[in-house]
């Protein structure tokens, strides 16, 4: 099989609760006017949009115990992802994230169990996309082994508080060749004194600031605006945008175009409930066309 990505981590069944009537509070209760119950986490969407904007894209994991393995499988085929994913070890609890989504932004509450990766080799590809630090310090061996097969490796950061105190964390960042974390997990990487220097590029998403590059071999900075759409969830917005950059990059195309496409594909995915949900063609995108975030359609 011939791939052009994959993507490994956890993949869980998001709980995405919106329209909240107010704030979480201990020893209060909130009511949300929607429930949606979507495959989720960033190694998924990344994968998807990849998927949709053309990549032969594989996602390699574990899917979430019942009873939301099968929507997670559905999405997998429904989002033209080659789904590359084992069933959990009998006994395993469900593995979800409750996504409480209010005023532009969202909070999480994860459950994370069992094992991270399937049995056997990692497949072949072009390009290892790992969703989150905790993944790459939890499977040592695989950036290793990426290497060894000719791949190229890039990294989401993701958030994980017990993380930022691992002491490989800058070794890890060194051995990738882009490494994308957002502005806050920066700024938490920077009080934690690690150093940033991926072989190739630094890219930090700053969510409505859009996005910058920082290229390792000169220095140069690059940075591209964020696109206006409506938001509605901002759940994956960034694993959207690592598919996009990533979609360019392997493409061959300059850092500044990749921002740019990224930032195309975040915008798409704050503008609908659920990371990847209702993913449409995306390919345009790459072909220098334009999106409607409301529709997920190329114009």
């Amino acid at each position: 099989m011939s791939l052009d990505l994959v993507a490994i981590g956890r993949v869980y069944a998001d709980l995405v609760f919106t329209g909240l009537d107010g704030t979480p509070q201990p020893g209060h209760e909130v009511f949300a006017r929607r429930l949606d119950i979507v495959p989720g986490g960033g190694p998924f969407i990344t994968a998807s949009y990849a998927a949709a904007l053309g990549l032969r894209a594989a996602l390699w994991g574990v899917a979430p115990a019942a009873p939301f393995e099968a929507c997670v499988m559905a999405g997998v085929s429904r989002n033209r992802i080659i789904g590359l994913l084992e069933s959990p070890p009998p006994g395993t609890e469900p593995q979800i994230t409750a996504a409480l989504v209010q005023g532009g932004d969202r909070a999480f509450v994860t459950r994370r169990t069992g094992p991270l990766l399937p049995q056997g080799a990692l497949p072949e590809a072009r390009h290892l996309h790992i969703g989150e630090m905790t993944s790459a310090l939890e499977a040592p061996g695989l950036i290793a082994t990426a290497r060894q097969r000719g791949m190229t490796v890039s990294l989401d950061c993701g958030w994980d508080a017990a993380m930022f105190a691992d002491p490989r964390l800058a070794e890890t960042v060194a051995s990738v060749d882009l490494f994308l974390p957002n502005d806050e997990e920066i700024a938490a990487l920077h009080g934690a004194g690690v150093a940033l220097r991926p072989r190739q590029a630094l890219v930090i998403k700053r969510g409505a600031g859009g996005a910058r590059a920082i290229l390792t071999a000169s220095g140069e900075e690059l940075s591209a605006p964020a696109r206006e759409t409506t938001v509605l969830d901002t759940t994956g917005a960034g694993d959207a945008f690592n598919a996009g950059f990533l979609a360019g990059w392997l493409g061959g195309r300059d850092p500044l175009a990749c921002l740019e496409l990224g930032n195309a594909c975040g915008a798409l995915a704050v503008a609908r409930i659920g990371g990847a949900e209702g993913l449409g063609d995306l390919r345009g995108l790459v072909e220098g066309g334009t999106a409607s975030a409301e529709a997920g359609q190329i114009r």
